[in-house]
């Protein structure tokens, strides 16, 4: 079945949008590409846009971008999510900054995802010290199966990794994992994150961040899953997000082999102890709505 491609963007809402963009400009060198209306769209390459930050009221995350292929693989795909355990909002719709067409869907727990296809492809940002792409997002749910099942069945993820009944990990391409999914006591974001080249550029980021007065929540330090580096921190309106470096490859690419670790959280840090309070407890809302009341 065809499906997802790549992961696209996630979409942030946000107190103070200035502020936000300064954040992800001066911390991680992300570039603003295109404002419209109240939304600010931000790359680290070529691609017209991998964050988007919605100006709000109401604090929380809108959607999670994913690319497909064509207009056609769009809408085979949005067929196919109510036979997953998802729903439509909506028609498809065009017109929005930097890409084709898109439609937006309802996962199990109420996670919103914006289907798309046809990335307005720019010139690459000159140099500087900037992640690479927008690499995955990781959700909670209070049940995994329902929103394992939305993944696979209706979008084409693949199994890349399981930890007991806490957390399991799913691609649309090489990469590890596109998506990932947290046990939590509510449906909500767990974190976003980025791809950077090595331990180096986290320690610079970690620098940036201590010019602002932050800590980092957790890290540096190595997954088991995925095998990847990583740091985590909050931006500036409280949402985690995550660097990584080293993530493994899925065949045939790369030759990780999908695995099925213990129970807990002994696999999740292979350098040291269990996650701390401040990232087990972080969590940003659902707070959706159509692009139509954003983009005026």
């Amino acid at each position: 079945m065809s499906g997802v491609t790549r992961i696209g963007h996630i979409a942030v809402r946000v107190k103070d949008l200035d502020a936000a963009v300064a954040f992800q400009s001066e911390v991680l060198g992300l570039v603003e590409t295109e404002r419209r209306g109240r939304a600010a769209y931000l790359t680290c390459n070529e691609r017209h846009h991998e964050l988007i930050l919605i100006e709000s009221g109401r604090r929380g995350y809108d959607h999670i971008g994913l690319e497909l292929a064509d207009a056609e693989a769009l809408v085979a795909a949005r067929r196919a999510i109510a036979a997953a355990g998802g729903e439509a909002i909506g028609e498809v719709y065009d017109g929005e900054p930097g890409i084709d067409r898109a439609a937006l869907v309802r996962g199990p727990g109420g996670h919103v995802y914006k289907l798309f296809c046809g990335m307005e492809p720019g010139a690459e940002p000159s140099a500087g010290d900037r992640p690479s792409r927008f690499e995955h997002a990781s959700v909670k749910a209070r049940r995994l199966g329902p929103t394992e099942r939305f993944l696979h069945d209706g979008l084409g993820f693949a199994f890349s990794d399981r930890m007991g009944r806490t957390a399991s990990w799913w691609h649309c391409d090489a990469d590890h994992h596109g998506m990932a999914l947290i046990f939590g006591p509510r449906s909500e974001l767990s974190h976003y994150a980025w791809s950077v080249p090595d331990l180096n550029a986290m320690g610079r980021i970690a620098d940036r961040l201590a010019a602002r007065g932050q800590k980092l929540v957790w890290g540096p330090s190595r997954h088991g899953p995925g095998h990847n580096l990583f740091i985590y921190f909050k931006d500036a309106d409280g949402a985690l997000v995550e660097c990584c470096a080293d993530l493994a490859a899925m065949p045939p690419r790369g030759d990780y082999k999908a695995k099925r670790w213990p129970g807990g959280f002994g696999a999740i840090n292979r350098w040291g102890g269990p996650p701390p309070p401040r990232f087990l407890l972080a969590g940003h809302p659902i707070a959706n709505s159509s692009p139509a009341e954003w983009l005026r």
